[in-house]
Parts: structure tokens; C-alpha cells; sequence
């Protein structure tokens, strides 16, 4: 190809464009991102030896997580006080917006659906109304192979706006290290284990 008549720097800026196409298809495909959601729990059904109030709602939320878990890619523990993050394996969603929504789902097939809610919502709380907020300390899954859950959660009458109840549990599972899918289904399992343990702490609670 002949190059038109131009002065030295757009001749060389000229010659670098007709290069950029050639040098741009040598470069190594970038590795793809894999993304990951949580679960609803399998197999949980209505507990009848549950006891609420008449006319109990309940509203799941909100739900804290860890600052070093509050990113798109997923993070699990190295040794001592490391981190690992990966760049190509995401969560698909927000992870207390992840985790708010499958706590909800689990404790409306526990408690009833028409009695649960995702917290915050737009209503006026009646004397029946009672808000769990969920405040994870840990989420990871170690170097040993555990996926591990810590977390408190408290309950509260919103007309009062008074604690009713304050609980903390850590939940732990086995999970494949460097195996995504396997922690993902690791905490979608402990949070099944959570939703029951909720939906208990919740059993004769007195909002009257």
C-alpha cells in the first residue's frame, strides 16, 4: 500500500493504524468469568410444631456482610490473614441481596408465604410485625476445604421498635477448595441450615 503524502508524525501515526488490526490478533484470548448464584434450600417444608402469633408478619432484612465480601468477585481465605479474590469467578448477584433473597424464600416455605417478606419494605407495621435483621461476621470457605457461615441475627417488634430476641451461630460445611460451584453450593446448604434456626427463634415469641 502506498502512503499519501504527510508530514513525519501523520505519516507515523498513519503507519501505527494500518499496524493495530495485526498486532490487536496476536494478542491471547482473555479468560472468561464464570458466575455463581446462591439456592433456595431443597426438601424444606412447613413446620407445623412452629408457634407465631396471630397475624404475624415477618421481614427478612437487612443484611450485612463483611466489607471484604461485599464485591462481585468471590473471596475466600488463604493462610495467616490472606485473601484470595478471584478475577474470573463472580457472584451472579449482590451478596446480601443474594443472601436476603434465598432467607426469604426459606423462611416463607417454613412460616407460610403469606407471613414473610424481604425488609425493607413498603408498609405500615402493625402491632404483628416483626423484622429479622441478619449481620454475617464471616463468609468464606478456608483453605481446609470448609465453607463457613458466622452470623447474629436479632429480632424486633417494629411498631416498638424493641428487641425481642439476639442469636449467633457459625455454620460450617465441607466444600472443594478452588471449586467454586462446590462453595456456592456449600453456603446455599448452611444458609438452608439458618433459615430453620430463624424460623425457630421466631417460635412463641410474645408481640402482643
Amino acid at each position: 500500500m502506498t502512503l499519501p503524502s504527510l508530514r513525519p508524525i501523520g505519516r507515523i501515526f498513519a503507519i501505527l493504524l494500518l499496524m493495530a488490526p495485526s498486532a490487536c490478533g496476536g494478542l491471547p484470548g482473555s479468560a472468561p468469568t464464570n458466575f455463581y448464584i446462591l439456592k433456595t434450600a431443597v426438601g424444606l417444608t412447613a413446620d407445623s410444631g412452629l408457634s407465631l402469633a396471630e397475624g404475624a408478619t415477618v421481614g427478612i432484612g437487612p443484611v450485612q456482610i463483611p466489607g471484604y465480601a461485599d464485591r462481585p468477585q468471590i473471596v475466600t481465605f488463604g493462610s495467616g490473614a490472606e485473601i484470595n479474590v478471584s478475577d474470573f469467578d463472580h457472584w451472579a448477584e449482590p451478596l446480601s441481596d443474594a443472601i436476603k433473597r434465598v432467607l426469604t424464600s426459606n423462611i416463607a416455605t417454613l412460616i407460610g408465604a403469606e407471613r414473610v417478606f424481604a425488609y425493607p419494605a413498603d408498609f405500615r407495621p402493625t402491632k404483628q410485625s416483626l423484622q429479622v435483621a441478619v449481620n454475617v461476621i464471616d463468609i468464606t470457605e478456608t483453605g481446609a476445604g470448609v465453607a463457613r457461615l458466622t452470623v447474629r441475627w436479632h429480632i424486633k417488634a417494629l411498631y416498638d421498635n424493641v428487641v425481642l430476641a439476639r442469636h449467633a451461630k457459625t455454620y460450617e460445611s465441607a466444600a472443594t477448595p478452588g471449586d467454586y460451584n462446590s462453595y456456592a453450593n456449600a453456603l446455599s446448604k448452611l444458609l438452608g441450615e439458618l433459615s430453620q434456626d430463624i424460623a425457630a427463634s421466631l417460635n412463641g415469641l410474645n408481640i402482643s
